[in-house]
């Protein structure tokens, strides 16, 4: 957490949207796990529609994204609240301060 705290936002931000990119590249591949790609032994040029079966069913390839977005959260959240030394807590977090009543 050390290291976290010494990046600026604009690094934090970068990271989120490294972490999102490659989550997406696992979750793409995790979907189409035993999906059928590429040349499958027929006439590329035929009328006839090829409807190959495999792949996952979907009700579990929403369970992986579920899962995949999750997990960029609980990553993005630390990265996103972690401040630089120094900085100062966020305004609208403070403790509110006593203030005088207004005279009528």
């Amino acid at each position: 957490m050390k290291r976290l705290s010494r990046l600026g936002l604009g690094q934090r931000v970068i990271l989120v949207i490294g972490l999102g990119v490659a989550l997406t590249l696992v979750g793409k591949y995790a979907a189409s796990e035993g999906t059928l790609t590429g040349w499958v032994g027929y006439a590329p040029l035929s009328s006839s529609p090829l409807l190959v079966p495999g792949g996952q069913p979907p009700w579990l390839r929403l369970v992986i994204w579920l899962v995949l977005v999750a997990v960029w959260v609980a990553g993005s959240l630390p990265l996103m609240r972690s401040q630089p030394r120094g900085a100062a807590a966020t305004p609208g977090l403070a403790e509110p301060q006593d203030r005088p009543a207004s005279s009528r």
